[in-house]
C-alpha cells in the first residue's frame, strides 16, 4: 500500500491545471476546541460502535480503554447514543461519505484528506457541508486529527461543556448549508463587484482578501478582467501579468468556507481559488504539506504577495515604524509625514493599489475597534484632511463611546473607517504599494 504522503500527493496533483488545479488563523474563524475525549471518550466510543457496528483496530483500542466501565451506566448511555447519532443529518453524511474521503483507508481523516473532500467538485450540498464542517473542526483545533468515525461520533454524541467544549458540528453544518443555498454560482451576479459585498470567511486569508476589496473599490472592472466565466463552468483566470489559465468554479466546500459576496455571485469565492492556486504552486516548487489552494491560503501570509499576483506589478512598502518617534499631546504622530503623504498621493492618482496591515500587539498604539495581527485595504487618501480612509474585511460596523481618535477608535461602516495620517501611523504597521514595474512572475 502506498503512504499516506505519496497517496495524498498523487491525489492533489491528479487534475492537473485543470480539473482539479493544483495548482491564513482568522480571529473569527472558530473557537478553539480542548480535547474531552481522553476523559468521555473512554466511555462513550465503544458505545457508539456496538450502536453502529464501527469495528477494526480503532473499536479494539477503544475497547482496551474500556476496560473497568460501569455496564450498566453504559448500556443507558447506549441508547442515548443511539438516538442522538440516528437523529443527526452531520453524522449521516459523514458515515456515508467516510470510506470516500479516507483516501488511503487508514481508518480515519487527516487534514489533507478533510481539505481534499471540501476541494472536490464531486461533493456537493450535505456531503459539502459536512465535509466543510470537519475541517472547521481541525482547523479550530489542531490536535483533533485524525479523525476516525468513533472519534467524530463521540463529538457528536459526547456533551459540551465549559471544561471540556466539543465542536458545534451540527450548527456548523446548518450553516453550510445555508450558505451554499445562498450564493449565486453566477460570476458577477449583480455586475461590477462592490467593496460593500465582501465579509471574509472562515479561513485566515485577510492578506488576500484585501487586494480583492481594494480592487473592487478603486477598479472593478480590472476584478471582472481578470475572472471570466466560461461555457464550459470552468473559469478562465487572466493575472496583471498576462498568464492565463482555467479553473475549476469554486466547489460547495469552498463556498462555505470562503468569503461571502451576499449574493452577487461566486467572485470572492473564484478570487481566494484563482490566487490561492498560484500560491500553492509556488509553495510546492519549496515543498510543502499543502494539498489545496485554500488549505494554503487559509494559514496566513502577507498581503504584499496576492496584490502582486493581481496586478502583475512589484510591491514596495513604506513602514511606518520610523513616524512613531515623536508625538504630540494627544498621542499623535509629530514627525514629518511628507515623504509618505507623497507616496500616498502618487500611488492613487496613477491607480496603483495599496494594502498593508498591523503586526501582532505589540510597541504600536492599541486602538479601540482595531484588529492586530490583520490586514487592511487602503482605498482612498484625502489631501485636505491629511486622513486616509480603511477598510477591515470583516466588513463590520464600531461605534466608538466617545469622538473618533486615538482613544476611543474610529466610527466603522461596512468595514470602512477614516483616520488622520498621523494617527494612521501610530498603530498600521505598513503600506504596501503597487508599482509600475512589472514582477516578472
Amino acid at each position: 500500500m502506498h503512504s499516506r504522503q505519496s497517496l495524498l500527493k498523487s491525489v492533489a496533483s491528479a487534475g492537473g491545471k485543470s480539473d482539479i488545479p493544483v495548482i491564513s488563523m482568522n480571529p473569527r474563524s472558530g473557537r478553539r476546541f480542548s480535547r474531552p475525549l481522553a476523559a468521555a471518550g473512554a466511555l462513550l466510543l465503544p458505545l457508539v460502535w456496538s450502536v453502529f457496528g464501527v469495528s477494526g483496530a480503532g473499536a479494539a483500542d477503544g475497547a482496551k480503554n474500556q476496560a473497568g466501565a460501569n455496564s450498566s451506566k453504559g448500556e443507558v448511555l447506549s441508547s442515548e447514543a443511539k438516538s442522538k447519532l440516528a437523529a443527526s443529518p452531520f453524522y449521516g453524511q459523514v458515515r456515508k461519505n467516510f470510506g470516500q474521503w479516507d483516501l488511503d483507508q487508514s481508518g480515519d481523516l487527516s487534514l489533507p484528506e478533510i481539505e481534499l473532500a471540501v476541494h472536490n467538485p464531486g461533493v456537493k450540498g450535505e456531503s459539502a457541508a459536512a465535509a466543510a464542517s470537519l475541517r472547521r473542526a481541525v482547523r479550530g483545533d489542531k490536535s483533533l486529527p485524525p479523525l476516525s468515525l468513533e472519534k467524530i461520533a463521540g463529538g457528536v454524541v459526547t456533551p459540551s461543556t465549559k471544561d471540556m467544549p466539543q465542536p458545534k458540528y451540527e450548527s456548523m453544518y446548518e450553516t453550510g448549508l445555508k450558505k451554499i443555498r445562498e450564493t449565486n454560482r453566477d460570476l458577477f451576479a449583480d455586475g461590477p463587484p462592490r467593496l460593500e459585498s465582501i465579509s471574509q470567511g472562515r479561513l485566515g486569508d485577510c492578506f488576500l482578501i484585501v487586494s480583492m476589496g481594494t480592487c473592487a473599490y478603486c477598479d472593478p472592472q480590472r476584478l471582472m478582467n481578470m475572472m471570466r466565466m466560461q461555457p464550459s463552468g470552468k473559469v478562465l483566470v487572466t493575472l496583471g501579468s498576462g498568464r492565463q489559465f482555467e479553473l475549476e468554479a469554486p466547489t460547495d466546500g469552498e463556498v462555505i468556507i470562503g468569503a461571502t459576496s451576499k449574493n452577487t455571485g461566486c467572485w470572492t469565492n473564484a478570487y481566494e481559488k484563482a490566487v490561492g492556486t498560484v500560491m500553492l504552486e509556488r509553495a510546492q516548487e519549496k515543498k510543502t504539506t499543502h494539498v489545496t489552494p485554500l488549505s494554503l491560503i487559509g494559514v496566513g501570509g502577507t498581503p504584499n504577495v496576492p496584490l502582486e499576483i493581481l496586478t502583475g506589478h512589484k510591491v514596495r512598502r513604506h513602514g511606518c515604524e520610523d513616524y512613531r518617534q515623536e508625538k504630540d499631546a494627544n498621542g499623535a504622530s509629530a514627525e514629518d509625514l511628507q515623504p509618505l503623504r507623497d507616496d500616498l498621493k502618487a500611488a492613487f492618482a496613477e491607480k496603483r493599489l495599496i494594502v498593508g496591515g498591523c503586526g501582532p500587539k505589540g510597541k504600536q498604539a492599541l486602538v479601540k475597534g482595531i484588529y492586530y495581527n490583520h490586514s487592511y485595504g487602503v482605498l482612498e487618501y484625502d489631501e485636505a484632511t491629511d486622513t486616509v480612509l480603511f477598510w477591515n474585511p470583516f466588513g463590520h460596523k464600531f461605534t466608538p463611546k466617545g469622538p473618533d481618535g486615538l482613544e476611543h477608535g474610529y466610527t466603522t461602516t461596512n468595514g470602512k473607517f477614516r483616520v488622520p495620517l498621523k494617527e494612521a501611523v501610530m498603530w498600521y504597521g505598513s503600506f504596501s504599494i503597487e508599482t509600475a514595474e512589472p514582477s516578472g512572475k
